[in-house]
C-alpha cells in the first residue's frame, strides 16, 4: 500500500462533473490523441506516455503509449496528486520520495522511477487529469519542455473540446432538433440537417433570412420577425410557439423557435437557437384539454341524471359540447330503438337547428319537444344502425352509403357515425358533421369514455321509464358508483356502512377502511337537531326517499355541505336491505350564496339591512301584526349630513355612520329593526308602536359621535329628522309605507330637523285624488278635449268688436263643460300648466289666422299663468308661435299677466313682458286693484293695457267706494298713458258710466257671453253693439 493517499481536490464534485461532461465516460480509441502521446514519445524519449484522467475511485487513460494496463486505482495515481498542484508536476525520483517509495507501480514490474504531468484544465477552470510521461529511470528536462508540454496538454484539451462538440451536435441532430444562426450583417442563416427535415426542404434550399421566415403562416411569420428584430436591436433572447405553412400533411405543424443573441464589442452579429417539433405536446395538450372537456361533460350528464333535471337540456348541452370539442358544424345523437318488425331507427334526443326553410324550422323545432325519427335505412346513418359500425365519410358525395339531402340542405362536407353501445348492444348513435379535414377514427378511441357513459346512461333512461323512481335511482348509483363525482355510500339494513366510492374520500377526508362496518353519525356536525334527523328517517321510511341538505364534518374538523339524497333498498319481500345516500359537495356554493346574500341584503359599511331587505322585514312584520297593536315604519336622515362630509372628509362621514347605525340600533331596543335605506337615511321597525312622542324623542335625540377622523379629532354631535306611519292606520303595502314615512321625514325637516313627524294618510289620499285630476288634464290635453270660447271687446266709445278675450274650457267625457277655475289651482306649477299655456298660444294664433281669412281682422287676449310668466323658455315658445303663424301681425296677440303674478317676482315678470313688448306683442296687467296695486308698479310695469277687476265694475253702481276705484284706476291709467279695459259690464248704465270715465274698451255680459269661436263670426257682423240688443 503507499505511504500516501493522494489528496482530493475541494471542489471535486464540481470536477467530477465537468470530467463527465468533457469525456461522457468514452474510453474507446481516439487517433488524433495516439498521435499527440506518440509525437511526445518521440520528443521526449520516454517509454511511456498517457492522457490520464482521474474519477472517483480510478485513473483511466483516453491514451496510453507504451503501455498495456488501462486503468489504476486513484490511490496509487501519481495523476491525483497532480490534480491539487499548479502547473507541470514532476517527481525526480519516486523510490526517494516519500509519497511513492512503496506505491506498486514503483514498486512493481512497471518500476517508475520519472513522472512529469501537465495538468489538463477545463474551460471552467477544472484539472481533469495530466498528459504526462513516465520513464523507469531520473530525466531531466528544461523550461522549454515543460512549457512544450503544456501547449500540448492544450491540445489535448481542444480535441477533447471538439469530440464534445460533435457528440452533442450529434445527439442533438439525432433528437431531432434543429440548430439554426443567423448573420445579422448578411441575413444569411446556417441550419443542421434537423431543421432541413422540420421545413421539409431539401438541403440546396435557399435559406436566407426571407425564405426561412416563409415557412410560417402569416400573423406568426409578423411574431419572428419581430422577436429577430428585438434580438438585434435590443439583444433581447426569445421563446416561441409557432405554426408552419401546412403545405405538406407530413410536416409538423407547431415548432417551438428560440433565438439568443451573440454581442461582440457590443454589437449583436449573430443570433443562434434552436428549432423542436412540438406537434405532439401540442397534440397532446389539446387531447388533455378535450378530455377534461370530455370529464366535465360526462359529469354534467351524470349530475343531471342523478338529480332529475331536464334531460332534453342535458342532451343539448352535451351535444353542443361534442360539436365544439371536435370543431364540428353540427351534429345529432339520438337512441337506437326498433319497430315492431324489429327494423332499426333513430330517435334524437338532441339535434343541431340547421333548419333552412319554413318546414324544416318547424321539423327542427319538434325535435326540441319531443325529438325527430330517422328511419331510412340506405343512408349513412343507416349503415351504422344496421351493423354496428362507425361511419366515416369525409367526400359524402362520392360515398355509395349515402342516402342523399333534402332540397336545401346545407351542404355535407364531412360526417362520422359513432355507434353507442351498452354490454356490446347498440343503443344509440351520435352523428358528427363538416369538420374541417374531415374525421378520423381516432376519434372513436378519444371519445371511448363518454360514449361508455352516455351507453350507461341511455341504458338507464330506458330501466327509468320501465320502474319506479326509487329503483330507478338505485339503479343508476350502482352503475355508476365505481366513477361517479358524486360521493356514494351504501349502508345496510342496520345502517352500517359496507361501502363507500372514492369521491366520499375526497369529500370527507375519510378512506373507505376508516368508515366500513361503522355507523354514518361520525360525520355528524352537530348542527342539526335530534328533531331534524328524525323527521329525516321518518320521511325515508314513509316515502322511500328523502332529498335535502345537510350539514355533515370532514375528518380534518371543516364543515361541509351537503346536497343528500337518501334511498331505500328493498328485497322482493318489501324488506329494507340496504341504504343509498348520495351527496355532492355543496361548500364552496353554499360559501358564495352566503355572501352573495349578504351583498344584496345587507349594507357593507354599517353592516345594517339595505332597502331590500327592509321591505322583507316590513312585509314579515305586517304579517304578524296583532289585532290593536301598531306597527310603526321610520324613515331617519341626518341633518346637514353634507356638511360633515365636506368639512371631515369621506372616511369621517363614513365613521359618523357606522356610529349612528349603533347608537340607533341600541336605541330601537331588542324588538326594533334598523336598515340602512339611503346615503345618510336609515329605516326604522317599531313594534307594539302606539304613538309613543316619548320613545320618539329618545330615538332623534341628538347623537354625539366621538373621534370620527382619528385620536386627535374632536367629537361631532348630529342632528336627525324622522318620519313615522303607523300600520295598520296606513293600511299600505310596504314599499308605499316606506314612501310614507320618507314624505313625514320631509315634513320634519320643513320644521327645521332635529325633530320627527307622523304621516297624515287622508292628506295622501287628498294628494292621490289631485294626481289623478291632473293626469287626466295631461291626457285630456292630447285627446284634444280643451276648447277656447271667446268674449268680445268692443271700443267704449263706438260699441264696435276690437278683440276678444280667449278663455278655456274643458269637454270632460263625463262631467260636460267644466270651467277653467275647477281644473287649472290643480296643475299650478306643474308642466302641464306650461303645456296649456303653449296649447291656448298656439290655438288662438291658429283662430285668429282663420277668422283674417274669413275678413275678421281682432286682436285676441291669452291669460298668462305666474309660471310662465317667470319661465325661461316662455318667450322661445311666443316666437316660434308667432314664426308659425306670419300672417298674424304680432300686435294682434295680447298678452295678460295678473298684478299679484307680477309683483311675486318683480324683476323676472319686467324681463319676459319687455321680451314680449319686443316681439311686438301688447302686454295687458289683469284684474288692476285685487293686488297690493302702487303707482310705481303703474309706473315701472312694460304695459299696454291695465284690465280693472270686474268685481269692482260690478259693484260701481251700488257701491260708492267700488265706483271711486274704478274712477282713480281710469284717471292713473291715462295719466300714464295706459289704456284701461274694464271687465265687468253687466248692463247699458255700466256701460254708459265707464264711457263717461273715459274708459277706452268695455267686456262683461253686458255685451256677450263667452262663445265658441263658430258663434263669433256670426255675431260680429251686426256691426255696432245696440245697447237694447244684450
Amino acid at each position: 500500500m503507499p505511504t500516501s493517499f493522494p489528496p482530493r481536490p475541494p471542489n471535486e464534485p464540481e470536477r467530477l462533473k465537468a470530467l463527465w461532461h468533457y469525456t461522457m465516460n468514452d474510453r474507446h480509441h481516439d487517433e488524433v490523441l495516439e498521435r499527440i502521446t506518440s509525437m511526445v514519445a518521440n520528443l521526449y524519449d520516454a517509454p511511456y506516455v498517457l492522457v490520464s484522467f482521474v474519477d472517483e475511485k480510478c485513473q483511466w487513460f483516453k491514451s496510453h503509449h507504451g503501455l498495456a494496463v488501462k486503468e489504476t486505482p486513484r490511490d496509487i495515481s501519481f495523476c491525483a496528486h497532480a490534480l491539487c498542484g499548479e502547473g507541470v508536476f514532476e517527481i525526480t525520483d519516486a523510490t526517494q520520495d516519500s509519497r511513492f517509495a512503496d506505491n506498486p507501480l514503483v514498486t512493481g514490474p512497471l518500476h517508475i522511477r520519472y513522472y512529469l504531468g501537465a495538468p489538463l484544465v477545463s474551460r471552467e477552470g477544472y484539472s481533469l487529469g495530466t498528459l504526462c510521461i513516465l520513464d523507469t529511470k531520473t530525466r531531466a528536462f528544461s523550461e522549454a519542455q515543460r512549457t512544450h508540454l503544456t501547449t500540448l496538454a492544450d491540445l489535448v484539451i481542444q480535441r477533447l473540446e471538439l469530440h464534445r462538440l460533435h457528440c452533442q451536435e450529434r445527439i442533438v441532430t439525432t433528437s431531432g432538433l434543429g440548430l439554426w444562426e443567423l448573420d445579422i450583417a448578411s441575413n444569411s442563416t446556417w441550419w443542421n440537417d434537423a431543421v432541413y427535415a422540420l421545413y421539409g426542404v431539401a438541403p440546396d434550399y435557399s435559406h436566407d433570412k426571407e425564405n426561412a421566415i416563409s415557412v410560417y403562416l402569416a400573423e406568426d411569420q409578423r411574431r419572428l420577425e419581430a422577436s429577430l428584430a428585438r434580438a438585434a436591436d435590443q439583444q433581447a433572447p426569445f421563446d416561441l410557439e409557432l405554426r408552419l405553412m401546412p403545405q405538406v400533411k407530413a410536416l409538423p405543424t407547431w415548432v417551438r423557435v428560440t433565438g439568443a443573441p451573440i454581442a461582440v464589442d457590443g454589437e449583436t452579429t449573430l443570433v443562434a437557437g434552436t428549432i423542436q417539433d412540438i406537434t405532439p405536446l401540442k397534440q397532446n395538450e389539446r387531447r388533455l384539454a378535450r378530455q377534461q372537456r370530455l370529464e366535465r361533460l360526462i359529469n354534467h350528464l351524470q349530475t343531471s341524471f342523478i338529480a332529475e333535471h331536464d334531460l332534453s337540456q342535458a342532451f343539448s348541452d352535451a351535444l353542443a359540447e361534442l360539436v365544439s370539442l371536435t370543431e364540428s358544424d353540427s351534429g345529432f345523437i339520438g337512441e337506437v330503438l326498433y319497430d315492431a318488425a324489429n327494423t332499426p331507427f333513430l330517435k334524437t334526443h338532441a339535434i343541431t337547428d340547421i333548419s333552412w326553410d319554413p318546414a324544416s324550422r318547424r321539423l327542427f323545432e319538434k325535435a326540441s319537444l319531443g325529438g325527430i325519427v330517422f328511419s331510412k335505412q340506405a343512408s349513412l346513418f343507416g349503415h351504422v344502425l344496421q351493423t354496428g359500425e362507425m361511419v366515416i365519410a369525409n367526400t359524402p358525395d362520392q360515398d355509395p352509403r349515402r342516402g342523399g339531402l333534402p332540397n336545401g340542405h346545407p351542404p355535407l362536407s364531412a360526417f362520422i357515425g359513432i355507434p353507442v353501445t351498452d354490454n356490446g348492444t347498440l343503443i344509440a348513435m351520435i352523428g358528427l358533421a363538416n369538420r374541417p379535414g374531415g374525421y378520423q377514427p381516432s376519434l372513436m378511441e378519444e371519445l371511448s369514455s363518454f360514449l361508455r357513459n352516455l351507453g350507461q346512461l341511455i341504458s338507464s333512461l330506458r330501466l327509468r321509464i320501465q320502474h319506479d323512481e326509487a329503483h330507478q335511482r338505485l339503479e343508476l348509483s350502482a352503475r355508476i358508483f365505481s366513477d361517479s363525482q358524486n360521493a356514494i355510500m351504501i349502508t345496510d339494513h342496520d345502517n352500517r356502512i359496507v361501502d363507500v366510492n372514492r369521491a366520499f374520500e375526497l369529500m370527507t377526508g375519510y378512506t373507505r377502511s376508516d368508515v366500513l362496518n361503522q355507523q354514518p353519525n361520525f360525520l355528524s356536525s352537530g348542527c342539526h337537531t335530534k328533531a331534524f334527523y328524525q323527521d329525516m328517517w321518518q320521511s325515508l321510511l314513509t316515502h322511500g326517499s328523502w332529498r335535502g341538505e345537510l350539514i355533515n364534518r370532514r375528518k380534518d374538523g371543516e364543515l361541509l355541505y351537503e346536497a343528500l339524497s337518501l334511498s331505500l333498498m328493498r328485497n322482493d319481500q318489501g324488506d329494507i336491505t340496504h341504504h343509498v345516500a348520495i351527496f355532492s359537495d355543496m361548500t364552496r356554493l353554499k360559501k358564495h350564496a352566503e355572501e352573495l346574500h349578504f351583498a344584496s341584503h345587507f349594507d357593507r359599511l354599517t353592516l345594517l339591512p339595505n332597502r331590500p331587505q327592509m321591505l322583507n322585514q316590513i312585509r314579515e312584520a305586517i304579517a304578524h301584526v296583532n289585532e290593536g297593536n301598531t306597527l310603526a315604519i321610520g324613515v331617519l336622515d341626518l341633518d346637514d349630513f353634507q356638511r360633515i362630509n365636506q368639512q371631515l372628509g369621506h372616511k369621517a362621514a363614513d365613521n359618523v355612520l357606522i356610529s349612528v347605525a349603533k347608537q340607533l340600533r341600541e336605541r330601537a331596543g331588542n324588538k326594533g329593526i334598523v336598515a340602512r335605506i339611503g346615503g345618510d337615511e336609515f329605516g326604522l321597525i317599531l313594534h307594539d308602536m302606539n304613538a309613543k312622542p316619548e320613545q320618539l324623542r329618545a330615538i332623534t335625540k341628538r347623537f354625539v359621535v366621538e373621534q370620527p377622523n382619528g385620536l386627535d379629532s374632536t367629537s361631532v354631535a348630529v342632528n336627525v329628522s324622522l318620519g313615522i306611519t303607523l300600520f295598520p292606520l296606513d293600511d299600505a303595502d310596504p314599499d308605499t309605507l316606506l314612501r310614507h314615512a320618507d314624505q313625514a321625514m320631509y315634513q320634519a325637516k320643513l320644521q327645521g330637523g332635529d325633530t320627527f313627524a307622523f304621516f297624515d294618510p287622508s292628506h295622501e289620499k287628498k294628494l292621490k285624488a289631485q294626481q289623478t285630476v291632473r293626469n287626466n288634464i295631461s291626457q285630456a290635453l292630447t285627446t284634444d278635449q280643451f276648447e277656447l270660447y271667446f268674449q268680445p271687446q268692443i271700443d267704449a266709445r263706438s260699441l264696435k268688436l276690437l278683440g276678444v278675450e280667449a278663455l278655456i274650457r274643458w269637454n270632460h267625457p263625463k262631467r260636460g263643460l267644466v270651467m277653467p277655475d275647477q281644473f287649472l289651482p290643480l296643475i299650478s306649477g306643474t308642466d302641464t300648466e306650461l303645456a296649456l299655456d303653449a296649447w291656448v298660444m298656439e290655438t288662438a294664433l291658429t283662430q285668429l289666422s282663420a277668422w283674417q281669412n274669413d275678413g275678421l281682422a281682432i286682436d285676441v287676449s291669452i291669460n298668462l299663468t305666474p309660471q310662465s310668466l317667470v319661465h325661461e323658455q316662455f318667450v322661445d315658445t311666443l316666437r316660434g308661435a308667432l314664426a308659425r303663424h306670419p300672417d298674424i301681425p304680432p300686435y294682434s296677440l295680447c298678452i295678460e299677466v295678473l298684478e299679484s303674478a307680477a309683483l311675486d317676482d318683480l324683476p323676472s315678470a319686467t324681463q319676459i313682458l319687455n321680451r314680449c313688448r319686443e316681439l311686438g306683442c301688447q302686454v295687458a296687467l289683469d284684474d288692476f286693484g285685487t293686488g297690493y296695486s302702487s303707482l310705481s308698479y303703474l309706473r315701472n310695469l312694460p304695459v299696454d293695457l291695465v284690465k280693472i277687476d270686474k268685481s269692482f265694475v260690478m259693484g260701481m253702481l251700488k257701491r260708492s267706494e267700488d265706483l271711486a276705484i274704478v274712477e282713480s284706476i281710469t284717471y292713473l291709467a291715462k295719466r300714464f298713458n295706459k289704456q284701461v279695459v274694464a271687465e265687468g259690464a253687466e248692463s247699458d248704465a255700466h256701460i254708459e258710466t265707464l264711457q263717461r270715465m273715459g274708459c277706452d274698451v268695455v267686456q262683461g255680459y253686458g255685451i256677450a257671453r263667452p262663445m265658441p269661436a263658430s258663434q263669433l263670426l256670426f255675431w260680429s257682423k251686426r256691426g255696432a253693439i245696440n245697447k237694447k240688443e244684450h
